[in-house]
C-alpha cells in the first residue's frame, strides 16, 4: 500500500506551470483519439470477426503519448478528474480532514478546494 501524499496550497501551486504545459497536450491527444480514428472504432467493433485497422498504429502512438503524460501527472501526485474539462485535484488537509485542492485549466494558480465527495460543483475559495 502506498502512502498518501498531502499537498499544501503552496506545494500544489508550484506544480501549476507543469499542469499548464501537460493538460493541453493531453486534451489534444484525447480529442484526436476520440474523433480522428473512425477506422479504429470500426476495427474494434469488428474484432470479434478478426478485423483490423490501417489507423491502428497511429492511434496506438497517441495512446502511448497520452499514457506518458498521465504518468507524469501521477508521478506529481496530481489526480486527473477530467481531461476534457482540464480538472486536476491534489489531496490536502483542511480543518483536520482530507479535501482536494482543485485546479481547472487554464487557471494560473489553485484558488479552490472541495470535499472528497462533492467534486467540481462543491468548489470553494481557499
Amino acid at each position: 500500500m502506498t502512502d498518501k501524499k498531502y499537498y499544501t496550497l503552496e506545494e500544489a501551486n508550484e506544480l501549476v506551470p507543469k499542469l499548464i504545459e501537460i493538460l493541453p497536450c493531453m486534451q489534444r491527444l484525447y480529442f484526436s483519439m476520440s474523433q480522428n480514428y473512425p477506422d479504429v472504432r470500426n476495427a474494434w467493433k469488428q474484432s470479434r470477426l478478426n478485423g483490423g485497422s490501417m489507423q491502428g498504429a497511429y492511434y496506438l502512438e497517441h495512446v502511448i503519448r497520452y499514457q506518458r503524460l498521465k504518468k507524469e501527472l501521477d508521478d506529481m501526485g496530481a489526480d486527473l478528474k477530467g481531461v476534457e474539462q482540464g480538472l486536476v485535484d491534489f489531496l490536502s488537509i483542511r480543518d483536520d480532514r482530507e479535501v482536494y485542492l482543485c485546479w481547472k485549466y487554464p487557471e494560473t494558480k489553485i484558488e479552490y478546494w472541495h470535499d472528497l465527495d462533492t467534486g467540481f460543483s462543491g468548489r470553494q475559495p481557499v
